[in-house]
């Protein structure tokens, strides 16, 4: 049927957004298959290519890893598809945006649509229910309240989690100078500088009171073991007692000042929120509370400003759009077929139809932790594994109000006293027995606090607002507090479950008609606390009425459980007024159920044996060899933070992996770089002929437009005989349009008047020279032919490793002995070395000889040294067809 543009008129708004950012389903499928390209009434094209990168999930980290594959593949070629269940609903987190009133949807068993967008995917035995999945972009990424603790080493079991990735998300810096990723993930949130945005009078008060008090809870963290505040921990210089005062917020330091340890300490009370409220470049705008869509908003306004106008249809040529976002598109099935090489996903089935996937291109599943074991289990089978060691988070709340007057530290002659956010690690040793240790478990208290009148019951009543009008935010700086209201949130990590513990797990409900809407077998989820779990949310429980008692301070508190408020309440009686236990008909508790915290992790867990995991260390299913996952499923345990730091952690270290840096630069005996990623080197290499080379990082990438081939070659002088090496990357080695490049060597200054011109080639053309006076190292994994002459593809001197036009199989001068049997990966690095020796050429191919080759004594038009032509002997890079990128060029002259 025609492709019809959708109408984004409603009957309230333009959906500029949601058009501007978004494409339907068969926008995308016609520019990859040219049946549907048909069946659309389109014109046929020959350069329809396939998505690189396949996202299915377009919340909080299919979102995430989008954007960071857009980034990476910068100046290049590679085209990524994000299917995303739900509609374009908001473009940023809901508390960045005035009074909205778009809240999370409550806790619940059955499966109807709330709040604009929550469903309900699968069944479960928890009482409570789930609230379920926010289906739309971003995903729970719009409405997440923002705490972002780091995990601990204690809370990553060596021998739980790889240790290749652990030293990736630990290291303060990586091999290449990069940052570590939780460094990254902290910078990207914007958890770096905690909550900046939280100051004054209450907050310094609060802060200073729990410092002085936390020594006295047993449970609690000594503040001396943990990491510095995030500032600290990751700053460039050692931190100055100025440093730490100005974190602080104090503005004079007493005298005599408190020791540098002691504000290092306290600073680890800050509350690790993803809120930018300051920005360190003038001129840009603070991102305030984090959430993946305005990522994700960026690399498709990015793509759509670079794809090119077609005239032919009168609108943008998505066939060369790199990123499309197809929203309202529900996965249902992974299809897979066996291979040479191992399991693949040939084909992805949607509500809207089946999306072929090309032998070379990547699957992430990026759903809920949950939905993605159900996509995996009724894709993949089960294996045992799938679907177990489902964890989450045990939550309990605890609100209160106390008058001003508890707050030792707070001035009496500040009225309006504003808000505070503060945080404090915990953990928990079980015994066993004997009395011997058991292990720890961890947990963290979430403080909130807002300064309010003798009835105010909200901790959050001047936290996470946007408050655009001068009149509501005069009335809240001239206001006159006289309590304080107060919420201690305790989160408490479950324990890691083993594979037969089915009491965790999530698995295909038996009942054959438990089915959605899209007729795909229902999730059954089972989630029960281990006796080890409970013991570990009573400690909790009983340090978090610790804490209570230190706000407290002597005085008689309010305790607040939903509208009911029971006041004059002793700190010392909290346990009985607001026990140990979920709230029930027996009266209140202060736990939550274990379904309505959002943070469901482990199920797909990652680790180095695949007997004991489904992913692998580099986020790949370890039995289909094209298939990823980013999200919490991957965790193998939680800790007691918040799953976004390390999922965006995990994130942009799977984009890197599927997009590698160069290798490094490195100091090899007797070679020098002519290009090593600087500026001053790359000035160093000149164009001839047409297209272009951009420089992006470390690579230089080849772009072609319509004046033909072109020729990047190094200016400085020619060579006599050498050993050049080099990296190359493809970012699109098999079907149409494929990459073609090569490595020219041993041509003459192509500056100067070709002195042995072809006449089927471009007069005008100073690339040819090259053609014409060298040889080519070639780079086509398809071996086209040239087109000019009726040649046929698939001939060996036009395949990588041969030197190009060498048509004489053999030994003998003249030939070359060519032997390669190296299928390149696509958008991994590959190495080529080629050696000259006086008229004698050889090939290597990641370490492998593949061609060897001696110029015919009559050929003395091609391959002369300086020593014989002083202007003959220059190397270059060629670009043909693709975005082919280099790095690490360097000669052994």
């Amino acid at each position: 049927m025609p492709l019809i543009a959708p109408d984004y008129n409603t009957a309230f708004t333009c959906d500029v957004l949601g058009r501007y950012d978004c494409n339907t389903f068969d926008e995308a499928l016609v520019t990859i298959d040219p049946n549907a390209r048909a069946a659309a009434g389109l014109y046929a094209r020959s350069d329809l290519r396939p998505f690189d990168f396949i996202i299915i999930g377009g919340g909080t980290f299919g979102a995430a890893i989008a954007e960071h594959l857009w980034f990476r593949s910068t100046q290049r070629s590679e085209r990524i598809l994000v299917l995303e269940a739900g509609p374009f609903l908001l473009p940023e987190h809901v508390q960045n945006l005035p009074m909205l009133g778009l809240d999370t949807a409550g806790a619940r068993k059955d499966h109807s649509l709330q709040g604009e967008v929550w469903g309900l995917a699968w069944n479960s035995s928890d009482p409570f229910g789930f609230p379920g999945l926010a289906y739309c972009l971003g995903g729970r990424s719009i409405y997440w309240g923002g705490w972002s603790p780091r995990l601990l080493d204690a809370e990553m079991p060596k021998d739980v989690w790889p240790k290749e990735v652990l030293d990736d998300l630990t290291a303060k810096a990586l091999s290449d100078g990069r940052k570590g990723y939780f460094r990254q993930s902290s910078d990207q949130i914007g958890v770096t500088e905690t909550n900046d945005f939280i100051f004054g009078d209450l907050h310094r008060a609060m802060r200073q009171q729990l410092f002085g008090g936390l020594s006295s809870i047993p449970e609690v963290y000594d503040l001396a073991l943990l990491p510095d505040h995030p500032a600290v921990y990751y700053g460039n210089t050692p931190v100055t007692i100025d440093d730490l005062a100005k974190l602080l917020g104090i503005d004079k330091l007493p005298s005599p000042p408190p020791s540098i340890q002691k504000l290092r300490d306290e600073a680890k009370l800050e509350a690790p929120l993803a809120v930018q409220g300051q920005v360190g470049h003038a001129g840009f705008f603070p991102f305030n509370k984090f959430s993946a869509v305005p990522l994700l908003m960026k690399a498709a306004r990015e793509a759509a400003s670079q794809t090119p106008f077609d005239g032919v249809i009168n609108r943008l040529d998505d066939v060369k759009k790199r990123l499309m976002v197809v929203e309202r598109c529900h996965v249902t099935q992974l299809n897979t077929v066996n291979t040479e090489g191992g399991r693949r996903v040939s084909e992805i089935v949607t509500e809207r139809g089946v999306l072929p996937v090309s032998p070379d291109s990547k699957v992430i599943i990026a759903l809920g932790t949950i939905e993605s074991a159900r996509l995996a289990l009724t894709s993949f089978g089960t294996d045992g594994k799938i679907g177990r060691n489902l964890i989450a988070h045990l939550r309990s709340n605890v609100d209160f109000r106390v008058p001003r007057a508890a707050l030792a530290a707070l001035p009496t002659a500040v009225k309006a006293l504003e808000a505070s956010a503060l945080f404090v690690k915990g953990r928990h040793e079980f015994k066993k027995a004997d009395g011997s240790s058991d292990g720890f478990a961890h947990f963290h208290f979430q403080i909130t606090a807002s300064g309010l009148g003798t009835n105010g019951t909200n901790s959050e009543a001047e936290l996470f607002k946007k408050i655009p009008d001068i009149d509501l935010f005069d009335a809240h700086k001239n206001a006159t507090d006289t309590h304080v209201v107060i919420t201690i949130r305790g989160i408490g990590e479950m324990g890691p479950k083993n594979d037969n513990d089915f009491s965790n797990s999530v698995t295909l409900d038996l009942d054959p008609q438990q089915k959605d809407e899209f007729q795909a077998r229902r999730a059954f989820v089972n989630l029960q606390p281990s006796s080890r779990d409970y013991e570990l949310w009573d400690a909790m429980d009983k340090a978090s009425d610790e804490v209570v008692k230190i706000f407290a301070n002597g005085h008689k508190i309010d305790v607040i459980k939903g509208k009911n408020v029971i006041k004059d309440v002793d700190p010392s009686s909290l346990a009985t007024v607001l026990p140990y236990k979920f709230s029930d008909q027996a009266g209140p508790g202060r736990r939550d159920g274990l379904g309505t915290t959002h943070h469901e992790a482990g199920t797909l867990r990652m680790g180095e044996d695949a007997k004991k995991s489904v992913t692998d260390p580099d986020c790949r299913f370890h039995n289909v060899t094209n298939t990823y996952v980013a999200g919490p499923a991957l965790f193998p345990t939680i800790g007691s933070p918040n799953p976004m730091l390390t999922g965006i952690a995990l994130v942009r270290r799977l984009g890197d992996h599927l997009m590698p840096e160069p290798p490094l630069v490195v100091s090899e005996p007797g070679f020098t770089y002519l290009f090593d990623g600087s500026d001053v080197q790359f000035a160093n290499w000149e164009m001839a002929g047409g297209g272009s080379f951009s420089r992006f990082g470390r690579t230089i990438i080849a772009q072609q437009n319509e004046k033909g081939m072109g020729l990047l070659f190094y200016k400085p002088k020619p060579f006599e005989d050498f050993t050049l090496r080099l990296d190359f990357l493809l970012p699109h080695p098999r079907g149409n349009n494929s990459d073609n490049s090569g490595v020219f060597i041993r041509f003459r200054d192509p500056r100067l008047p070709d002195p042995a011109p072809d006449p089927v080639d471009p007069a005008g053309n100073a690339a040819f020279v090259a053609v014409h006076t060298g040889f080519e190292i070639q780079i086509d994994e398809e071996a086209r032919g040239d087109t000019r002459f009726g040649e046929p593809d698939g001939s060996f001197f036009a395949r990588t490793g041969a030197i190009y036009k060498i048509k004489s199989l053999g030994t003998g001068v003249g030939q070359q002995n060519y032997q390669n049997n190296i299928s390149l990966a696509a958008r991994q690095w590959h190495r080529y070395e080629i050696e000259v020796k006086k008229q004698d050429y050889v090939v290597r191919l990641n370490g492998q000889e593949v061609t060897r080759f001696k110029r015919s004594p009559s050929d003395t038009a091609r391959g002369n040294p300086p020593s014989v032509d002083p202007n003959s002997g220059y190397v270059g890079l060629q670009t043909h067809t693709g975005q082919v990128a280099f790095a690490n060029v360097r000669i052994n002259a």
